[in-house]
This record gives structure tokens, sequence and C-alpha cells, in this order.
């Protein structure tokens, strides 16, 4: 009978350590998950806030006339490269590496965003490379740098509003898991 009794409770004790281990399991994903979704999140605001950045030159790229200096349209223009090389490349490239583990209309979205940075880097290299080959001419009197300079700002916008968009919505769908609320998941 003392056998019997001790067998029960070994089994008890494992059946108990084993049911106690597979939530701890399902935690560690969960926890794996939503920190990869936090990351997600700060990187897409790091994107927006580089894109501000380079929008904001672009802006100002485009509103210079005629009396401004080719050293500025040079400054402005190296700003743009320097933080599509060194802000929204690096961004970018460490999102890609987390998209597998975000949902899909994360994955969409950074697909959307490279898209965009794709586009303005172009657009940035060809602003760049009509400038130098202007020679003498004032850049603001050179349409195609100044359309080159329009698109770098749409783009520039565009990601701005995808990046505070998504990160609004990721951000807002943690809090509430982080709260217990139940809520859809995100697909």
């Amino acid at each position: 009978m003392k056998s019997r009794f001790n067998m029960t409770r070994v089994a008890a004790s494992v059946l108990l350590a084993i049911g106690l281990s597979i939530p701890a399991l399902a935690d560690t994903k969960t926890d794996d998950s939503l920190a990869a979704q936090e990351k997600g999140v700060q990187l897409m605001n790091q994107v927006g806030d580089v894109a501000r950045d380079v929008r904001d030159n672009a802006e100002r790229l485009d509103s210079f006339n005629v009396r401004i200096s080719e050293r500025s349209h040079g400054y402005h223009l190296n700003q743009i490269k320097d933080l599509v090389n060194d802000g929204l490349n690096p961004a970018l490239a460490q999102l890609q590496d987390l998209q597998s583990q975000l949902p899909n209309w994360k994955q969409r979205t950074i697909d959307s965003m490279l898209d965009s940075a794709k586009a303005l880097a172009a657009d940035a290299n060809s602003a760049i490379l009509e400038r130098n080959e202007s020679g003498t001419a004032p850049p603001a009197m050179n349409p195609e740098y100044k359309a080159f300079i329009k698109q770098v700002e749409g783009h520039a916008q565009k990601l701005i509003d995808t990046s505070d968009a998504a990160a609004a919505y990721a951000s807002g769908h943690m809090k509430a898991q982080k709260a217990g609320i139940s809520v859809p998941s995100q697909s």
C-alpha cells in the first residue's frame, strides 16, 4: 500500500512539474514575441524620426531661391545622404531581421517602408548627380533637381505617415496585451 501511495505521489509530482513547465514555455514564446514587437515599434519610430529629418532638409532645399549658395545646397544634400546611409539603412536592416517574427500586417508595413526608402534613396542620389552635372547653374534654377528634391520630400512624408501609424497601432495592441485585455490577433 505504501509503495502505491509513493508511486501516486511521484506521478502527481511529475504531472505537476510537466503541467507547470508547459505554460512557462508558452510565456517564454509570448515574451519573445512581445520583445520582437517592442523592438519593431522602436525601429519604426526611429525610421519615422530619421524620415522627418530627411523631409526637413528636403523642404529647406525646395524653399531655397536663386540667391542661396551652392554650399548650402551641398550641405543639405549631404545631410540627406548621411541620414539615409546612417539612419534609415541600419534601422530598416534591423526591421528586416525581425520581420519574420512579426505579425503579417507588420511584415507588409515593413515591405512598404522599404519600398519608400529605396525610392527616397534613388531620388536623393539622382538629385546629387543632377546637382553635380549642372555645372555653375544655381540648383534652384534646375527643374530636374527641384523635381528630385520634391520627390525625396514626398517619400520621406510617406515613411513618416507609415511608421507613425504602424507604431501607434502596434503600441496600443501591445499595451492591451500587457494589461491582460483579450485582443484579436494581428494578422
